[in-house]
């Protein structure tokens, strides 16, 4: 499968051969994950099952053109550190482009988002034709905030998002993208 390469890191749509990994991704970084995520997990989600299904919906979706769901790799050992998707949702009758993304704990700070964010963006302009994407963080979220700005994204304004079942206001960001 074609994969992005970046100077550390390299990115490839996910499959459902790589159920195994994510799910020891989502195992080991559960605690974190579920403070920021706003898909809902259940137990069924921590099991190769869970996985499993979840990335044949990915799969499905990617087939239809609303959504790309990359992992994010290492380049010098192919372990799967992370995730980062964009996917198209409706609100208020507008469609949106949304990215999303989780990055194993203990490889934050590192700039390996930055450096996956920009390989996304080249992926959304060239092969998808995609300009404009927002994002969305927690106020305490100040990693991703900086990994956001970093990227080129701007402040929008705010938004209130279901997280593990309480509505949490986000700051919304956006970035358009421009052929280099």
């Amino acid at each position: 499968m074609k994969r992005y390469d970046g100077q550390r890191i390299y990115i490839r749509l996910l499959s459902v051969e790589d159920a195994r990994d994510m799910l020891n991704l989502q195992i080991r970084n559960r605690e974190v994950f579920e403070k920021i995520t706003a898909s809902e997990r259940t137990e069924a989600f921590y099991t190769l099952e869970g996985q499993v299904a979840l990335l044949e919906k990915w799969v499905q979706a990617r087939e239809d053109g609303t959504r790309y769901s990359f992992g994010i790799f290492l380049r010098s050992t192919d372990e799967l550190i992370g995730e980062v998707s964009m996917f198209e949702i409706e609100l208020n009758l507008a469609k949106k482009w949304i990215v999303g993304y989780v990055l194993e704990q203990h490889h934050n700070g590192q700039g390996y988002m930055s450096e996956a964010l920009q390989l996304l963006f080249d992926f959304a302009l060239h092969k998808v034709g995609i300009e404009r994407l927002e994002a969305g963080a927690l106020p305490d979220n100040i990693g991703s905030i900086r990994v956001l700005e970093k990227a080129g994204f701007r402040q929008i304004g705010v938004q209130s998002i279901v997280v593990n079942g309480i509505l949490k206001e986000h700051v919304m960001y956006a970035i358009t993208l421009k052929l280099s």
